[in-house]
């Protein structure tokens, strides 16, 4: 869904939302490296560019969202000028299988997490419930569903994931 359109941002048709993306240490205390900020597109892409001091390290890739369960890559990667890597194929390409199938072979994270507490709990309902009260209309992550309105269509994944104890999983 072209998110950000439908939520009144000035954007591209196949721009759905902006992400961060963070390099972090492949050994304990897996400190931040470097972060960049990408546009997610319709069909799933996202470029982000990092500075060429990274190439050749290896790290784990993060994935943070506005809405979205922080989500790390499986295991580190090696990063080269231009590396790829896709969360979509298989859950077992995020840390600890930790997204969902939304179609027949295609994975995705799990959303919901408004708080960005890396739980998706009744901290975050309480938010979208009082969004959907005030009738929020924009960019907001309590829009769930990217259609530009907080209303109660934006429910249901909350609860589906609350009620799956969705958390956060990584090393």
């Amino acid at each position: 869904t072209a998110a950000l359109f439908n939520q009144g941002e000035p954007s591209v048709l196949t721009y759905t939302d902006t992400v961060d993306v963070e390099l972090h240490q492949a050994v304990s205390p897996f400190a931040l490296i470097e972060s960049s900020k990408g546009i997610l597109q319709t069909d799933g892409t996202l470029v982000t560019y990092f500075s060429p001091v990274v190439t050749g390290q290896t790290c784990y890739l993060v994935f943070k969202h506005r809405n979205t369960i922080e989500t790390w890559s499986a295991e580190p990667i090696t990063i080269s000028s231009v590396t790829d890597y896709d969360f979509t194929t298989n859950s077992t390409k995020a840390f600890g299988d930790n997204m969902i199938e939304v179609e027949s072979g295609v994975w995705a994270f799990y959303t919901g997490d408004i708080n960005r507490d890396e739980n998706i709990d009744l901290l975050d309902a309480t938010i979208l419930e009082t969004d959907i009260n005030d009738f929020q209309f924009g960019y907001f992550a309590t829009d769930i569903n990217g259609d530009g309105n907080v209303d109660l269509l934006d429910s249901p994944l909350v609860e589906t994931n609350i009620n799956q104890f969705v958390f956060s999983s990584h090393p």
